[in-house]
This record gives C-alpha cells, sequence and structure tokens, in this order.
C-alpha cells in the first residue's frame, strides 16, 4: 500500500455538508486522506499497519523480511440507513434503561435532561466522529485518531479503556432484559427471593446465544438490527397515539369500552422532586464517593447524571464501521441516528409521564411496561417487554460487532497480539469475541447502577482523549477556517464538562476500578514494548517497524 498525498487546502466538508445535504458525493471515493500539513503526514508505517477491514494476509516475516503488507480496498458493505440503525442501538436503543433518570431527578428535571443532552453531549460526539472518520477511516476509528495526535502508545491506551467500556456497557443489557421480565411478570418475587445461581444461569446463557449470532457475520448483524429496529419501536408508536389526547377516543372505539384510557395532563411534566430519594434498585447510592449528599433540588445528582450518560454515549462507535461504509453512508448514519436515539428518548418519556400516575419513588427498570400496561392494557405492557427484550439483543449485536472490529483494527495496526486478527469462516473476528464474552461473563453478577457507572467511568476517560485528539487535529492543527475552528472549540466545551461531572460523582470504588484499569494500560504498553524486541512477529509487525519514540507518553 503507497502513502497517499493529501492535496493543499483538503478539510472535511462539516459545515458545508449541513448547508448542502442535498449534495451528491461519489460513493466509491475513499477518504482516507493526510492533511496538507507537515504535522499532519501520516507515515508509511502507519499506513502499512493496516487499516483497510479487509487485509490480505501477510507473508511469513522469515521468507519476507521488511516486506510491506498489502490491502485490497473494500466495497462498501453498509447503507445510510443500516448504519444509522445500528448506531441508534449502539448509542441507545429505544427508552429501555431510562426508568432511573425519573426517579432521581423527578418529571420535569428528566425531561430537560433527556431534551438538552442531544445538543450538550451527542451532537459533539457526532461531529467528532465523522470528522475524523472522515479523515481517517479505520476499525479501529478512536485508535487512530488518537495515535495520530498522541502518538501509538495513546491509541494503545485508548483504544483498551475503548473496548473495556464496550464490553461493560454489553454486560448491563442482558441485566436490565432480565428487570423488565421480572418486573412484568414475577413482581411479587423480591431479588433477595430469587435464586442467584438460575438468575445468572439465565444471564449467562442469553449472552452465550447473543455472542453465536454474533460469529455469524457483520450482515447478519446489520439486517436483524433493521428489523428488530421495527418490531421493538412499534409498540412504543402506540403508546405515544394511544397516550396523546385524541388517541384515548381511538382506543376506546376500538374496545368499545374506556377501562384503558388513560387521561392525559401535560401538567404532569412540571412535577419537581418532593423529597431525596435515597433507595435505588440498583444500589447506586449505596457506594460513597466525593459527593454523596449530591442532592441540589432533591435531584440525585449520580445515578440522573449517568444514566444521561449511559443512555446518550457511543457515537464514537461509528468510527469503527468507517471502512466498510462511503462517505455519504458515514454521515448520513451518524447524524441519522443521532436524530433515531433522540426522539425514541423524549416521546416516550413525554407521553408516560403525562398519561400515568406513576410516582417519582415507584420508577425502576421495567416500570415502562407497567406504563404501558396503564395507557393501553396488559396487552401493550406485555408488548414492551417483548419489544424491550429484542431491542437489547439488538444493542448486544451492535456494540459486540464494534468491539470486536475495534480489535481487529488494532489487531491490523500491530497494536494487538496478531491472533486477534484471526477470523471464522464467517468472516467475524474470532478471539476478540471470544474474550468479550469472558469479561462480559465476569460482570454479569453485579447489579445494573454499577455495571453502568463502571462503564460509563471507562468511556469518560477514553472520550476525554479523543475530544483532546480532535480538538488537536482539528483546531490546532487543522487548516480550516478560524470561524469553523470556533465553532468545534465552542461545541466542545458542553462535553468536557459532562465528563468531568461524570468522574466527580463517580464512587470510591469506581475511582478503584478506574486506577486499576489506567494502571493495567499502563503496563499493556510497556509489556508490548518489551514483547516487541523477543517476538515481533506475534503483533504482526516487524521488529525494524517499532519505533520507541512512537510508544513513550
Amino acid at each position: 500500500m503507497t502513502e497517499t498525498n493529501a492535496s493543499q487546502g483538503l478539510t472535511t466538508p462539516l459545515m458545508q455538508t449541513l448547508l448542502t445535504s442535498g449534495a451528491s458525493d461519489d460513493d466509491g471515493d475513499r477518504y482516507d486522506v493526510a492533511l496538507g500539513s507537515a504535522a499532519h503526514k501520516i507515515s508509511s508505517r502507519t499506513l502499512t499497519a493496516g487499516c483497510i477491514f479487509d487485509e490480505s494476509t501477510r507473508a511469513s516475516s522469515a521468507a519476507t523480511a521488511g516486506a510491506k503488507s498489502t490491502s485490497q480496498q473494500p466495497e462498501p458493505q453498509l447503507t445510510s440507513f443500516v448504519l444509522a440503525v445500528i448506531l441508534f442501538f449502539n448509542a441507545g436503543g429505544g427508552p429501555f434503561g431510562v426508568e432511573p433518570s425519573l426517579k432521581a431527578a423527578g418529571n420535569l428535571y428528566a425531561i430537560i435532561g433527556f431534551a438538552a443532552m442531544p445538543l450538550v453531549w451527542a451532537l459533539p460526539e457526532a461531529v467528532m466522529t465523522y470528522e475524523l472518520s472522515s479523515l481517517y477511516p479505520c476499525a479501529s476509528g478512536g485508535v487512530r485518531w488518537t495515535e495520530e495526535a498522541f502518538g501509538e502508545a495513546w491509541g494503545l491506551l485508548v483504544g483498551y479503556l475503548g473496548w473495556v467500556s464496550g464490553v461493560t456497557y454489553s454486560a448491563s443489557l442482558p441485566v436490565l432484559f432480565l428487570s423488565y421480565v421480572h418486573n412484568q411478570f414475577l413482581p411479587e418475587i423480591s431479588d433477595t427471593e430469587s435464586n442467584a445461581f438460575l438468575h445468572y444461569g439465565i444471564l449467562a446463557g442469553i449472552t452465550l446465544l447473543l455472542a453465536f449470532v454474533n460469529y455469524r457475520g457483520l450482515d447478519i448483524v446489520g439486517k436483524a438490527s433493521v428489523l428488530i429496529f421495527f418490531v421493538s419501536m412499534v409498540p412504543f408508536v402506540l403508546m405515544v397515539i394511544i397516550g396523546i389526547p385524541k388517541g384515548k377516543f381511538f382506543v376506546a372505539i376500538f374496545y368499545r369500552h374506556k377501562r384503558y384510557c388513560s387521561s392525559f395532563d401535560p401538567n404532569k411534566w412540571l412535577q419537581t422532586p418532593d423529597g431525596e430519594v435515597e433507595i435505588f434498585d440498583d444500589d447506586a447510592l449505596s457506594q460513597k464517593g466525593w459527593f454523596p449528599g449530591a442532592y441540589p433540588a432533591g435531584i440525585a445528582f449520580r445515578p440522573f447524571i449517568n444514566n444521561l450518560y449511559w443512555n446518550f454515549n457511543g457515537f464514537d462507535q461509528g468510527g469503527h464501521f468507517s471502512t466498510v461504509s462511503s462517505k455519504n453512508a458515514l454521515r448520513n448514519g451518524i447524524f441519522g441516528s443521532l436524530l433515531l436515539v433522540s426522539s425514541s428518548y423524549l416521546l416516550p418519556i413525554l407521553i408516560t409521564t403525562g398519561a400515568t400516575d406513576i410516582k417519582q419513588e415507584e420508577w425502576a427498570e421495567g416500570s415502562f411496561a407497567n406504563a404501558a400496561t396503564e395507557i393501553g392494557g396488559r396487552w401493550l405492557g406485555n408488548w414492551i417487554v417483548v419489544s424491550s427484550g429484542i431491542s437489547l439483543l439488538a444493542q448486544f449485536f451492535s456494540g459486540m460487532s464494534a468491539d470486536t472490529m475495534q480489535m481487529l483494527g488494532m489487531a491490523d495496526r500491530g497494536q494487538l497480539p496478531s491472533i486477534f486478527r484471526h477470523r471464522s469462516p464467517h468472516d467475524t473476528p474470532t478471539y476478540g469475541l471470544v474474550l468479550s464474552v469472558l469479561v462480559i461473563l465476569a460482570m454479569l453478577p453485579l447489579p445494573f447502577g454499577i455495571i453502568v457507572e463502571l462503564s460509563n467511568f471507562a468511556f469518560c476517560l477514553s472520550v476525554i482523549v479523543e475530544f483532546l485528539a480532535f480538538a488537536k487535529l482539528r483546531i490546532h492543527n487543522g487548516d480550516c477556517s478560524k470561524l469553523r475552528k470556533a465553532f468545534y472549540l465552542i461545541l466542545l466545551i458542553a462535553p468536557m464538562l459532562f465528563n468531568i461531572a461524570v468522574i466527580l460523582l463517580a464512587s470510591y470504588s469506581t475511582y478503584i476500578f478506574g486506577a486499576c484499569l489506567t494502571v493495567f494500560g499502563v503496563l499493556l504498553i510497556y509489556a508490548k514494548r518489551i514483547s516487541l524486541d523477543y517476538c515481533s512477529c506475534c503483533w504482526g509487525r516487524d521488529a525494524n517497524e517499532n519505533d520507541g519514540a512512537a510508544i513513550k507518553f
């Protein structure tokens, strides 16, 4: 693979895209370009490390010492809509799991939070992902961006933290699904009365079954995600129709009685916390931290902020699919998923809070099914449970695909041992999938709220570095206009402050978890450096390709 020379003045056309969204681009145009300035030239070592999704196998290092691997450009496999659906399930997947925000903050502040998050957090993350994925398309996603900005060591650390966050997020999904089933069908049985071994066995069985579907290939994951998207969103569309003032008359006519016609009252949106909610089913408040009494205006800030963060992070996963999507598909997929995620949260929250009498302290994982039962009847509540199950399956599929694709991309770049480049007969990264499943199985016994906080903390550490990489590549060293640089700078302020809030509100146990993660990541970097001196072929690269300066902080 030869080095691509950047043409002068070439920049990512984000602002032009926003103004002229109907303009067409050549879908066949691959946009792996370097910026014109010397600070952004990509070395031949970086380019030949293998950022393309389908890279040909390296020849034997003993027979061809110093030879570079060849690559073949893949045809785009994901359309705009399929990519939007995959990212929808990566970042959201529907309103399943938003209940802790309603319990922690009450109706008004929860509505404000879910209305503001698309602007203060999701949009900056989506812009960063589109900009940097356009310039540096690679299956490793943010690893490549960070490496371009700060060097190989930081890229490896960010990739490791992002992968831990991803598999921890995936571990929360079977736990959340089982909570929905428990609350809808077995509400009389408490968690303490249930059999712990049976509980774990069910979660492990769900995990292994979903992992097998991922093993079958990205094409199946994409098609299944689109199908699940339509099936899982139908009951919420019905709940919105039934819940609005005129919708209840339709139900009354359909059923010939008014038993299921709830009274919709927008004034319920203005309800604020009437006291401190100190008991959470997920033990989120039982963990001590720097701000154990963070209750301004009666809001339990730790579970509130963590739940908002958990429900909106993940748009940067689009970078992992940048090599299997055209430029148009990448742009439309990322921003289309932002619209889908935002609307799938806010509309159901507005309807359920306005059309039901669920009190603040009664909200818990699975309460949306109870709300649907109150609005439309038992049939709708049961449908919500089924929808939550299949939606969480799709979230698992898309999250696992992104995690394994990231490991594949890092192995292609020589940042992970070459064993992680091994593909199954279905073209899926085999050992990356196995390692991800093992970590998920270890996480399953933890409560939902604890898993969410751990996932958020690991993601927070990695995305901070990604935002800093964006600032360096596009603001400090970028060749775009001063106006666009100012726009980027303003865009980064809110998400960086939000990241700081997540870190400050974490519990002491989460700090220990984060410290252990970081120490292990640094040890991984130095272990790689040492092993390259003795067994460079294990990392899929030659010893003379390693430059010592690249793996120093």
